[in-house]
């Protein structure tokens, strides 16, 4: 058995506005006699007691681990507190992720007792002034839980604003029994980041490791020397090699897994050097694997240290050609950034950055899978179908991965919108109208609610309507959209009625053609449509006239062939849609044509 002097473990940030992240530590060493101890003030937790624990117990400011604040914490008997967990197991385990193992920090971690006789306590504190004051643990005379003969005495300090956190021992009269972990570890909703401090013995070369955990440190182990350091050295996630695992977000879950993109250290990776919001370097890695629908939004929630956030998506390699780039603001609190076109189950990488690489700090986000038509830059093409087919092809909009597209759109004025909307993509059709039809299946929204933009960006909408399912019953109201330009773009945005059914809705549009008969009906036959040099017009009966007129009403060709067969010549038309008139000896029919 060994005994020592004051031997200290200092875990040591950066000074200014450093959350405290378990990836951006070394280790290192520095000698010092001092060992702390407890003011008359401090409170007394226990002077007795085995696997005893204290929940809420108050930090007396603001303290950030893992990118999180902390307010509170949980103060054990077995030489730990956890940050986040109402229990600290026993059993230690640094790179454990069961909930009394998670956000621990361990200046001696293991199976511990105060026995009575031995004048042991746990005791806690905050002293000095804003903004640095201190927090401070002190374990004083605690043994392992079998051994009453020898006992231990340390002290875990957490200081304000620099986040320093502080390791301090004095008598260590371990004995044979002790199999500790010392060290700490963030647990950050995937899997647990740590570093695991391994002594050698002789105090000369103390270790500490990221990779493998020494949860088995026995009494022999412990190293001579006064005070062990960490100190701040480059994110883990600097290197494009290590980039860190980010768990994709359900946005209806409620909850998410938050990640913190922190660019203190931060180096430059090289290249291909991104070509947006101004990259200086400074860079850090993230990677997912896309969901089944190939899109997905990173969402930033708060502020935070960074200014303008730019980030850059590859697919399957770091050292290819970014497929995507782009900023966050830091007024886009909440605001989903979207990515779509993705292929589907593979993985993909994120490169982030601060514009300019002169605000350095951390800034937290999550990333959530979305339906790929989610935002209006990346609505799904459907066609206008004739209004007399004999049957329809159905557009399918599901809501159960939307999310909102208010700090795009707006929000619609009708339909009761909450969210939840996605879109698609139509061309005019030559009578500048459209149906809009609900299919005779309900599907699960309670109405198919819908609003029209000229604009993918556009914050006003052209028409807005409802078609009321759970009211009726099929076949459904037939809404119509008028004041449409032939051949025009026009964006449809979709969603359910106050955003609370999640699944499909059914629908399709057909050309409003008022006066235009179904081509099956017609005396007489037309081709091609599209149309390029010439059309030809084939009836069953002499043709008295044939009127061409563009869609301002003004008449572009004129003949009265008397004949049954006609050829016209249209290679001079201006590209674009019109309506040809044509009279037989039986009847007068109004058919569309384009020219192109």
């Amino acid at each position: 058995m060994k005994k020592f002097t004051a031997l200290s473990l200092f875990l040591l940030g950066l000074m200014f506005n450093l959350q405290a992240q378990v990836d951006y530590y070394s280790l290192g060493q520095y000698d010092n006699t001092f060992f702390p101890s407890p003011s008359t003030s401090a409170t007394t937790l226990w002077t007795t007691g085995d696997e005893e624990e204290q929940t809420g117990v108050p930090i007396g400011f603001d303290f950030y681990y893992g990118g999180k604040k902390f307010t509170t914490c949980t103060v054990g008997v077995n030489g730990a507190i956890s940050l986040t967990q109402a229990q600290i197991s026993y059993n230690n385990d640094l790179t454990s992720t069961a909930n009394n193992k998670k956000n621990i920090i361990a200046p001696l971690w293991d199976d511990l007792r105060l026995f009575p006789g031995n004048n042991g306590y746990v005791k806690y504190e905050t002293i000095g002034s804003a903004p640095n004051r201190i927090f401070k643990v002190f374990w004083k005379n605690i043994s392992h839980y079998s051994d009453s003969s020898h006992t231990m005495s340390f002290v875990l300090y957490l200081v304000e604003s620099s986040n320093v956190i502080k390791f301090f021992y004095g008598h260590c009269d371990a004995g044979a029994t002790l199999s500790a972990s010392v060290g700490f570890n963030f647990y950050d909703g995937y899997n647990t980041t740590f570093i695991s401090v391994t002594p050698d013995g002789s105090g000369n070369n103390p270790t500490s490791s990221r990779s493998t955990a020494n949860n088995n440190i026995n009494s022999s182990l412990f190293p001579i020397q006064d005070h062990l350091t960490f100190t701040f050295q480059r994110p883990y996630n600097d290197l494009n090699s290590q980039p860190r695992r980010i768990i994709l977000a359900d946005p209806r879950a409620g909850s998410y897994v938050t990640n913190y993109m922190n660019n203190i250290g931060a180096t430059d990776s090289g290249p291909p050097t991104p070509n947006c919001a101004n990259f200086n370097g400074g860079d850090v890695w993230y990677k997912f694997v896309t969901p089944p629908t190939g899109a997905i939004s990173i969402i930033r929630t708060a502020v935070g240290d960074i200014g303008i956030i730019g980030y850059a998506i590859y697919h399957n390699s770091v050292n290819s050609t970014p497929i995507f780039c782009n900023s966050i603001l830091d007024s886009d609190i909440n605001i989903p950034n979207m990515i779509g076109n993705l292929a589907p189950n593979e993985t993909y990488f994120i490169r982030m950055w601060d514009y300019n690489n002169n605000d350095f700090g951390i800034t937290p986000f999550y990333v959530a899978k979305v339906e790929p038509n989610d935002e209006a830059a990346y609505a799904k093409n459907i066609n206008v179908q004739p209004e007399n087919a004999t049957s329809y092809t159905l557009s399918i909009a599901d809501n159960t991965l939307a999310m909102d597209s208010d700090y795009i759109n707006g929000s619609p004025t009708c339909g009761s919108y909450l969210g939840g909307d996605v879109w698609f993509k139509f061309t005019a059709p030559g009578t500048g109208k459209v149906n809009v039809h609900h299919s005779t299946t309900a599907g699960d929204w309670s109405s198919f609610v819908f609003a029209v933009y000229s604009d993918p960006d556009s914050t006003s909408a052209m028409d807005c309507q409802v078609i009321y399912i759970s009211a009726g019953s099929p076949p459904y109201d037939v809404k119509e959209v008028t004041g449409l330009t032939a051949g025009q773009e026009y964006w449809l945005r979709t969603w359910d009625f106050n955003n609370d059914n999640v699944g499909t809705s059914s629908f399709y549009l057909t050309d409003d053609v008022t006066g235009i008969e179904d081509y099956q009906q017609l005396a007489f036959k037309f081709y091609p449509n599209p149309a390029t040099d010439v059309l030809n017009v084939n009836a069953a009966s002499n043709i008295d006239m044939i009127s061409i007129t563009n869609l301002l009403g003004q008449e572009v060709r004129h003949v009265t062939p008397n004949q049954k067969q006609v050829v016209l010549n249209v290679a001079d038309l201006q590209n674009g849609v019109y309506l040809m008139k044509v009279q037989t000896e039986d009847k007068a029919s109004t058919v569309k044509f384009i020219k192109k």
